[in-house]
């Protein structure tokens, strides 16, 4: 009996593996000044089991943006995490607005999850100083939760009107904002096919802003895979008493 058990679950071990896929990265970027730019990075393993890191570089004509970020195999736990750092200079001569979405692929939980996440920075100024800051009407930083062609937000930060100054060659802080902590704890619908980080601020001339973020989304109920494996392991228990 004990090594059909052991079977059992080495079966079930390998069937997950085969299904296993590395997440989906989509990054794309725009400035008002006429720059755009997108990049699908590759991930590789980090050394944390089923977390993979993503890095690379968006060049355009009026910014530069850089990125090192994490995202989670969704298909081998219940977890879905998205975050890291995301760096963007303002390289034109003028102020701009930048819009930026970061999106991972998930496979889908259940109907119920718990989200959270946080968000915080620096503004790094240039040799006249500068300011970060909101669009009127929008927050500068909002999750979101993808099942098909619609897209649920789950919660915003860094909420209109905000705004940070930096004097001239100083480095001001973004003081931190999170939601759902201890993270993740607010209920949200299903995790769905992605889960994504929207950016939309207002950046001066010459000034560079990086910020440190991150979105988690667990569902709040275990995989089928998890069940079925608690289940061979607790019909085993009982056999043997």
């Amino acid at each position: 009996m004990k090594s059909s058990l052991v079977s059992i679950i080495a079966a079930a071990a390998l069937a997950a593996s085969a299904t296993a896929a590395i997440p989906v990265m989509q990054i794309t970027a725009n400035g008002t000044g006429g720059g755009s730019g997108s990049s699908t990075p590759t991930g590789t393993a980090s050394g944390t089991p089923n977390q993979y890191n993503y890095t690379g570089i968006i060049y355009a004509s009026s910014f530069r943006a850089s990125f090192s970020l994490v995202a989670q195999d969704t298909t081998k736990v219940d977890r879905a995490v998205l975050g890291g750092t995301f760096t963007m200079i303002n390289t034109s001569a003028a102020t701009q607005t930048f819009s930026i979405d970061i999106s991972a692929s998930t496979m889908a939980q259940g109907l119920a999850s718990l989200a959270g996440g946080s968000v915080s920075g620096t503004l790094t100024g240039d040799t006249n100083g500068g300011t970060f800051s909101s669009v009127a009407g929008q927050p500068i930083w909002a999750a979101y939760i993808k099942n098909g062609a619609t897209s649920t937000t789950v919660s915003t930060m860094l909420n209109d009107p905000y705004s940070r100054s930096v004097g001239a060659n100083l480095v001001a802080s973004i003081p931190g904002q999170s939601f759902g902590t201890p993270i993740p704890s607010m209920p949200a619908g299903a995790m769905g096919d992605a889960v994504g980080i929207r950016l939309r601020f207002t950046l001066t001339a010459g000034e560079r802003v990086d910020l440190s973020t991150t979105f988690v989304v667990q569902s709040a109920i275990p995989a089928p895979g998890a069940l079925a494996l608690a289940a061979i392991a607790s019909g085993s228990r009982r056999r043997r008493r």
